[in-house]
């Protein structure tokens, strides 16, 4: 074989392989009409377009730069401007400004470090709330990561899953060790617990991410159960889906769970390494990703979130990142 044609298969085969990173991926696949949009996957601050912040900068123009890249990824929640990540490895929540073009690292009060970061979520006031699970706390930060007080009543064990109710009144705190959940007020008083250990409605068995609908409903991923459990806003058991199984619909290890904003719910599985897609009757409308490194597949999905305009962002934990999707239409 020539030298031209050498070079002419090199060009042809980097091409294929271009078209295949850039070609559009959507489930279900065509020709049937697509519903859910692979965006992209994002490592670091760059992927999205945005850069380190001042201090960042500052720090790195002293000290050197560092590696800013996510390494494990574990809880993650995101509002129309912003992207929140904890990373359990590197001990940092990391706030991706999409608005302001700019990341922002915080690690700690101002007293303390974190040791285990597992969610976040943010109020409509911007005050962002961390849950530690070692340190047994939730730490509260302002608008611009600045540390503001911490929340840790008696009762905190293992706090992992946080959300804010629909009125922006309370917390409700996933304890998976205690096996129940803990409210508070956003100030931290102590309210109440929901639930006990045990496999009947309303127990729980170590369950760790929780979602809040716009009715105010909780939506529970039970992971030793192996199921969702829905709540009213009081605790009370209303409906619960799912089993231990290998079947579709089935659950291995549910973790991350929210809504879009047509109530469907989306349910990460840790051992299927997949998204499970439900409608409010429980019936399961599609089933996105399966093991692996590529764009759409995962390697231990764990936390969801979706934003007011149903972009979906799925933490990609031993890939270390998290992968953004379009729901482009579900009925």
């Amino acid at each position: 074989m020539n030298k031209f044609l050498y070079i002419l298969l090199f060009i042809v085969t980097v091409d294929v392989l271009n078209a295949k990173e850039t070609a559009r991926l959507v489930w279900p696949p065509l020709p049937d009409e697509p519903k859910i949009e692979y965006i992209s996957s994002v490592r670091k601050a760059e992927d999205l377009g945005i850069e380190k912040g001042f201090f960042a900068k500052a720090f790195e123009f002293l000290f050197g730069e560092e590696d800013s890249a996510l390494f494990s990824p574990f809880g993650i929640h995101a509002d129309k401007n912003r992207i929140y990540v904890t990373d359990i490895s590197l001990k940092t929540l990391y706030i991706f400004d999409k608005k302001e073009g700019e990341m922002i690292t915080v690690t700690g009060s101002d007293d303390e470090t974190f040791l285990y970061p597992i969610d976040v979520v943010s109020d409509s006031k911007g005050n962002i709330y961390v849950t530690d699970s070692v340190r047994a706390k939730v730490y509260v930060f302002e608008k611009n990561g600045d540390f503001s007080y911490t929340i840790a009543p008696k009762q905190f064990q293992r706090p992992v899953g946080i959300a804010i109710s629909a009125d922006e009144k309370t917390l409700y705190i996933v304890d998976t060790v205690a096996s129940k959940i803990h409210v508070t007020t956003l100030k931290g008083k102590f309210i109440n617990s929901i639930g006990s250990k045990g496999s009947g409605d309303g127990q729980f068995n170590r369950p760790t991410f929780i979602d809040v609908a716009d009715d105010g409903k909780l939506y529970v991923t039970d992971s030793m159960n192996h199921r969702v459990q829905i709540l009213d806003e009081g605790g009370k058991f209303i409906d619960k889906f799912g089993q231990l199984g290998q079947s579709i619909g089935d659950f291995g290890s549910p973790r991350g769970i929210s809504l879009d904003n047509n109530g469907n719910i989306y349910v990460s599985d840790t051992l299927f390494n997949n998204i499970q897609i439900f409608n409010q009757n429980k019936e399961l409308l599609m089933v996105l990703g399966y093991y692996g490194e590529g764009r759409g597949e995962f390697a231990l999905p764990e936390d969801i979130s979706i934003d007011s305009d149903n972009n979906i962002y799925v933490v990609d934990t031993n890939n270390g990142r998290f992968q953004i999707f379009k729901r482009l239409e579900i009925k």
